[in-house]
C-alpha cells in the first residue's frame, strides 16, 4: 500500500465517521423571539407562540411628610413631634390585550404593597391595614372587551381631584363594577352598576348586640341594632364631550348608601336603621391653555348629592372624614358620615403650569358642605383645603414632588355631648418614584 492510497483510505474514513456523528446530532427547534407589539401603545409585546400582547409596568415610591393636626390620635401619641411616617410603596401593573372579533380583550393588574408605620395625615384603610400587616393588596383590577368593563377600578361618577398631589374633597372612590361605554363624534356615554359597599354602604344588623361595659352579665349597658341597607347596587350614568381646548363630564347616580335612625339603643326599643334611598349629580370642565402657555391646564368641578355622601367627599376616598375621621362620637352611637342621611355639596378648581419640560407646578382649592336636614340632631359640616404641589422629572422615569396642604373644617354637634369639632390641619409631603 502506498502513501497516496493510505491518505485517500484515510480520508474516507474521517468523512464516514463524521457524516454518523452528524446523523447522531439532535436537531435544534426553531426560536420564539419575543416582538414587539405596537396595535396597543409604547412598551407592548407578544407573548411567545400567541396573538397576545403583554405589558409590564410599576414603580417604587418613597416617601415621608410632616405637619399638625387637631384631629384624630396622633398628637396624642407624639406630643412634640410634627413629623409623620416613612414609607415604601412598590406596584406592578399587568396588562394584556389582544384583538378578537367582539374588540379588543384586556386584563390589567395593579398589585401594591407599602411598608411603614401609620400616619394621621392623609392616608386610606387599605394603607393603614397594609402597614401594619405590610401585606400586599390589589389597587385596581379589570377586564375590558368591547365596549364592556368590568373589576374594580375608578367609579364612572369620579371626575378628579385636581392637578395637585394632594387631592381636594370629592369622590374618589374605586369600586367593584360592570360599564358600558359608547362613543362617538367626540360625545361619550356611559353607564355603570356598582357596589354600593365600596362607598361604606352599612349592611344588615338584625340582633347585633353590643356590650359597652365589657361585661356580658350587665345587660343594662348592651346596645341592640336592628334594620340596615337592602344591599342594592348603585346605578350611575355619564355623558362626555371633547372637543378643541375642553372637555366636559356630566354624571348623575341613584344610590342606596344612607341609613335613617331611631330608637334608643336598649332591648325593649333597639336602634332601628332603615335603608334611605338617594341621588347625586356633578359636573365638570377642563380647559387646555397651550395658547397661553404649552402644557398649562385649568379644572373646574362640583357635585351635589342628597344621602349620598360620598359622592361629594364627605365621605369616601378624598374626603372631610378622612380629615377629621370617619366617625363623629355622640353619647350613645357613633355615626359614620358614610350612611348619614343629609344633602351634601362640594366644588374645587385647579390650575397646572408647566415651567419646563421637567418642572411643573399646580395650586388647589375646594370646598365641601353637609346638613343632616333634621337628622341627627341637624348635624353640620363645613370644610375647606388650599393644597399647592411641584413635581420636578430630572431623568425620564423618575419623579420627585413637594407638596403643601392646609386644611380646616368645622363638625357643628352643639345638640350631641361633646360639642363641635372645629380645626385645621396643615401638611408637607415629600416623595421620590422611580417608575417604568
Amino acid at each position: 500500500m502506498n502513501f497516496k492510497t493510505l491518505l485517500l483510505g484515510s480520508a474516507a474514513a474521517m468523512i464516514v465517521a463524521g457524516g454518523a456523528q452528524a446523523a447522531d446530532l439532535t436537531v435544534a427547534e426553531p426560536v420564539d423571539y419575543v416582538k414587539v407589539c405596537d396595535a396597543f401603545g409604547s412598551g407592548f409585546f407578544y407573548s411567545p407562540g400567541t396573538d397576545t400582547c403583554i405589558k409590564v409596568g410599576g414603580y417604587v415610591k418613597f416617601g415621608t411628610a410632616f405637619g399638625d393636626t387637631d384631629f384624630g390620635v396622633y398628637n396624642g401619641y407624639y406630643p412634640t413631634s410634627n413629623w409623620s411616617n416613612f414609607y415604601t410603596e412598590a406596584s406592578i401593573q399587568l396588562t394584556a390585550s389582544s384583538v378578537t372579533e367582539f374588540g379588543n380583550l384586556t386584563g390589567f393588574l395593579d398589585f401594591r404593597a407599602q411598608t411603614g408605620n401609620a400616619g394621621n395625615f392623609s392616608q386610606s384603610a387599605a394603607q393603614i391595614v397594609n402597614s401594619a400587616t405590610n401585606s400586599a393588596y390589589v389597587d385596581s383590577a379589570w377586564l375590558s372587551i368591547g365596549p364592556i368593563k368590568a373589576g374594580r377600578f375608578t367609579s364612572l361618577f369620579d371626575f378628579g381631584r385636581g392637578y395637585t398631589d394632594t387631592g381636594v374633597f370629592g369622590s374618589d372612590t374605586s369600586t367593584d363594577h360592570i360599564q358600558a361605554t359608547y362613543a362617538i363624534n367626540g360625545f361619550g356615554l356611559a353607564l355603570s352598576i356598582e357596589d354600593q359597599r365600596d362607598r361604606g354602604a352599612a349592611p344588615g344588623l338584625d340582633g347585633l348586640q353590643v356590650t359597652n361595659s365589657g361585661d356580658p352579665l350587665n345587660p343594662a349597658d348592651d346596645i341592640y341594632y336592628y334594620g340596615g341597607q337592602n344591599n342594592i347596587p348603585d346605578v350611575v350614568g355619564a355623558i362626555t364631550y371633547a372637543s378643541g381646548i375642553f372637555s366636559t363630564k356630566l354624571a348623575a347616580a341613584y344610590v342606596n348608601n344612607a341609613v335613617d335612625r331611631s330608637g334608643s339603643g336598649t332591648l325593649l326599643d333597639p336602634y332601628d336603621f332603615s335603608a334611605q334611598t338617594g341621588w347625586a349629580i356633578g359636573g365638570s370642565v377642563e380647559f387646555a391653555l397651550d395658547s397661553f402657555s404649552a402644557g398649562d391646564k385649568f379644572f373646574v368641578t362640583a357635585s351635589y348629592g342628597d344621602n349620598a355622601n360620598s359622592y361629594t367627599g364627605i365621605a369616601g376616598g378624598t374626603s372631610v372624614a378622612g380629615l377629621v375621621g370617619n366617625g363623629i362620637v355622640a353619647a350613645d352611637n357613633t355615626l359614620n358620615f358614610a350612611v348619614a342621611p343629609g344633602s351634601s355639596w362640594s366644588a374645587l378648581a385647579s390650575y397646572k403650569h408647566v415651567w419646563t419640560p421637567s418642572v411643573w407646578s399646580a395650586v388647589s382649592g375646594g370646598y365641601a358642605a353637609y346638613d343632616g336636614n333634621g337628622y341627627y340632631d341637624n348635624l353640620t359640616i363645613d370644610a375647606y383645603r388650599l393644597v399647592a404641589s411641584t413635581g420636578w422629572t430630572p431623568v425620564a422615569g423618575l419623579d420627585l414632588m413637594l407638596d403643601g396642604q392646609y386644611s380646616h373644617a368645622n363638625v357643628d354637634r352643639d345638640l350631641l355631648d361633646g360639642g363641635d369639632l372645629d380645626g385645621d390641619v396643615w401638611a408637607v409631603n415629600l416623595w421620590m418614584k422611580r417608575s417604568w
